[in-house]
């Protein structure tokens, strides 16, 4: 049962890193096109323009992202509820 347990739990925990390496995908990909308007209170036209053509141009990767982190929540959820249930309930 150990043995089992171990292994549902490696799991999930496959599930936190995969959800690390989207998070810090997405992480890079706003770093890159906020990081010029960063302490600049007042960014000029042209800045602005890049900040918004670089999200345009990222738009599709950023929803593929996000729609990866919400599958990944979603799947580590029920893996944690069937783990709950088999070693938590199922020990009462």
């Amino acid at each position: 049962m150990k043995n089992d347990l171990d292994f549902d739990l490696s799991d999930i925990q496959v599930d936190n890193k995969t959800q690390a390496g989207l998070l810090n995908s997405l992480d890079d990909i706003l770093i890159t096109l906020l990081d010029p308007l960063d302490n600049d209170r007042w960014p000029d036209d042209s800045k602005r323009s890049m900040a918004v053509y670089g999200l345009i141009r990222n738009q599709q990767a950023i929803k593929a992202l996000l729609r990866c982190l919400k599958s990944t929540t979603e799947d580590q959820a029920d893996k944690l509820e069937a783990a709950y249930q088999k070693y938590v309930e199922g020990a009462e």
